[in-house]
């Protein structure tokens, strides 16, 4: 329990779990402020880059704030899985804010992020079968440089409150699948991007729900882009961009509210790498990707 603890740090985590089956972190009422202001050391061997360091399972929940600072490295950085079911957490950082090997699930909690780097970031280097976001709840608010959420594997969002008040990428992985929610995304890159990270399973949109609306930024940019497959069967989608969609495999607009540019549309148009080539109303390219099999 962290109950009005107050720890700045020079060069190693404020937070450090060496061995561990899951560690709770809680927060009360009264807060906690964690703070690391110069380059991170290694400790016993341990390359240590985050404020909260851990090589076991971590879950943060509760119901006050922690703050944690970064001037140098990641926020919280865990070896295996990361769960956070309650409380506000708040992180300033240089690198990640918050970064999982295997998994990372929020379910409820209030989530502001300022990062040089990604927002939430899931992967193991040595793994490309694990890595992936389950969001079911909370509220975020997001300003990075790099990507606001990214997984290897899947990203599954079946609620919250998800406001990227900038990003190069919104939301990446190798699936993503929307079903609730409402998600808000200003970005200069892709705002919703589906691309071959992982072996585990195809490359795949899939949006059934929710309501999100998207504004790119100018360029060789797409709102929607899957290096595989697209299928928007239910939501409300507002998007605002040169090029609103790009698939290289199967698009499909089954059902929901899709509005491009203030126009309300029926039918997919396919925007090739930025306007390098249009597939037509509903049609399907063989792009980098190829035409691939995804999971409907």
């Amino acid at each position: 329990m962290v109950d009005g603890l107050t720890i700045t740090n020079s060069n190693l985590p404020a937070v450090l779990v060496k061995n561990a089956d899951k560690v709770f972190v809680t927060t009360t009422d009264a807060g906690a402020e964690l703070t690391v202001v110069d380059k991170y050391s290694s400790y016993d061997d341990i390359d240590t880059d985050a404020v909260i360091y851990s090589k076991a399972d971590l879950v943060l929940n509760g119901t006050g704030t922690l703050k944690i600072v970064s001037e140098y490295g990641n926020g919280i950085s865990t070896k295996d899985d990361f769960k956070m079911t309650g409380g506000t957490l708040d992180i300033e950082c240089k690198l990640d804010a918050v970064e999982a090997h295997d998994s990372i699930a929020i379910c409820d909690g209030d989530i502001t992020i300022k990062a040089s780097k990604d927002g939430l970031h899931s992967e193991d280097s040595d793994d490309d079968t694990v890595g992936s976001i389950y969001i079911s709840g909370g509220t975020f608010n997001i300003d990075v440089d790099g990507d606001a959420i990214q997984a290897t594997t899947t990203l599954v969002i079946d609620g919250g409150n998800i406001n990227i008040a900038n990003c190069g990428e919104g939301l990446e992985s190798t699936y993503v699948e929307i079903n609730d929610g409402t998600i808000s995304i200003n970005a200069s890159d892709d705002g919703i991007n589906a691309s071959d990270k992982s072996s585990s399973c195809n490359v795949v949109i899939k949006i059934n729900g929710g309501t999100i609306t998207i504004n790119m930024g100018q360029g060789d940019t797409d709102a929607i882009d899957s290096n595989g497959d697209l299928y928007i069967n239910g939501g409300t989608i507002d998007i605002t961009a040169n090029s609103p969609f790009d698939y290289d495999g199967t698009g499909e607009l089954n059902g929901g509210d899709v509005t491009t540019n203030g126009t309300s549309v029926t039918e997919l148009t396919n925007q090739m790498m930025g306007g390098g080539g249009m597939g037509g109303p509903g049609g399907q390219m063989s792009g980098r990707g190829g035409n691939r099999g995804g999971m409907r």
